[in-house]
């Protein structure tokens, strides 16, 4: 599993972002920026920082910010979390933590899962 790291897919341009890379440093988190043209690669892949092998592939858009929380223990989750309320995050931002399935699945594969979770939810 991946050291201690936040994901952020930022397609809006978030005035939160900064802050966001502030607090990763502060409380010793690396930060990886996710670019449209990570949305074919594995979860994992980018939460590890490995290099991409080849050429992009198309793949469905994903129009809303994402953060992924990697290799990060309960009590570190619920200080983040705290911290991006306090930021003005709203609420209904995607949020996920790595897991060994969804480490597997392309970028866009979990924002669709997240999708689909947020309406059987609602």
């Amino acid at each position: 599993m991946a050291k201690q790291t936040l994901l952020l897919y930022d397609p809006e341009g978030v005035p939160w972002a900064g802050k966001l890379r502030q607090v990763c440093t502060i409380q010793g988190f690396r930060f990886r920026a996710v670019d449209r043209s990570d949305l074919d690669r594995t979860v994992g892949a980018l939460a590890e920082g490995l290099k991409r092998a080849g050429e992009p592939e198309k793949c469905a858009d994903v129009p809303e910010t994402v953060i992924v929380f990697c290799g990060v223990g309960s009590a570190q989750l619920d200080r983040l979390l705290q911290a991006l309320r306090k930021m003005g995050v709203p609420r209904n931002c995607l949020k996920a933590v790595l897991t060994a399935q969804n480490a597997k699945w392309p970028f866009h594969v979990l924002y669709e899962e997240l999708v689909k979770e947020r309406t059987a939810l609602s």
